[in-house]
């Protein structure tokens, strides 16, 4: 467990925010990135940036602006966006593409590729790590 001041994790959170958009962005293409990454992500992200600083600020307003944070939690967490931002999909034209990120790099660089996740498994994982996000948000506010 991790204690520290509500505006530290909420500054924290906007920057993690700032740089989890644009990663999303990038490694995915097409109308992917505007459908999953702008439009299911970023409304994700704005919504709980919203909530995250009302939270703060009533807990400011209550002099109560220590949280914990589970630090196990929080690895899981990243450990699937890591994830998702490593298989993403992104799409050619009309359909999607063949690989995912990761693969489609190693294949540029004439390096194997051992894993490559169905896009099924990177939108389950996309919609895992939103919900864990979701519980994380939900406890430290």
């Amino acid at each position: 467990m991790i204690t520290t001041n509500i505006w530290v994790v909420f500054s924290l959170y906007l920057i993690y925010v700032l740089i989890s958009a644009p990663l999303f962005m990038l490694t995915s293409g097409g109308w992917m990135s505007i459908f999953f990454y702008l439009g299911f992500a970023g409304l994700f992200y704005i919504i709980s940036s919203i909530l995250l600083f009302l939270s703060a600020t009533v807990r400011t307003a209550k002099r109560r602006t220590k949280v914990k944070i589970k630090a196990n939690f929080l690895r899981r967490i990243f450990a699937l966006q890591v994830f998702v931002v490593l298989f993403n999909y992104g799409s050619c034209g009309d359909s999607l593409c063949y690989d995912g990120f990761l693969p489609s790099l190693l294949e540029e660089a004439s390096l194997p590729v051992i894993f490559t996740p169905p896009f099924v498994v990177v939108v389950f994982a996309l919609l895992l790590y939103v919900g864990f996000l979701s519980l994380f948000l939900l406890d430290v506010a």
